[in-house]
């Protein structure tokens, strides 16, 4: 790991510590994200509503017959989440964002430490000029 990823990592983890959901911690040092879900088994049965997102985007998703994060993740298999009516591009955002700060709210902190490394390592290109 270079050390200008190991400087941005160190930004993510400090806006973290000061509040940031991991999505906005990411959104403050990149351009545009490369960021795989830590989607799992364990998050199949998950409830949309437990994700805190807004009522049209949630709506949208239960018209869409999706109601569990695994519903989504075989949705997503075949088409693209913005094939349901009235889920546009800010939508997904929301759902994805939702999604992934779930599961790292839910993963170890080994977990963590493994999948921080591996976004830094996948972003390095995409680093705000500005930032380091």
């Amino acid at each position: 790991m270079t050390q200008r990823n190991i400087d941005v990592m160190d930004i993510i983890v400090s806006k973290m510590a000061e509040g940031a959901k991991f999505s906005k911690a990411l959104k403050l040092v990149y351009t545009k994200r490369k960021v795989c879900i830590p989607y799992n088994a364990k998050y199949r049965d998950v409830s949309l509503m437990d994700l805190g997102m807004g009522g049209r985007t949630t709506n949208s998703l239960f018209r869409g017959n999706l109601k569990t994060i695994g519903d989504v993740v075989s949705f997503c298999g075949d088409k693209k989440i913005t094939d349901i009516v009235n889920l546009g591009k800010s939508s997904g955002v929301e759902l994805f964002e939702a999604i992934l700060d779930y599961c790292w709210a839910h993963m170890s902190k080994d977990e963590r430490t493994e999948f921080l490394i591996d976004t830094v390592e996948r972003n390095s290109e995409y680093i705000k000029a500005d930032i380091v």
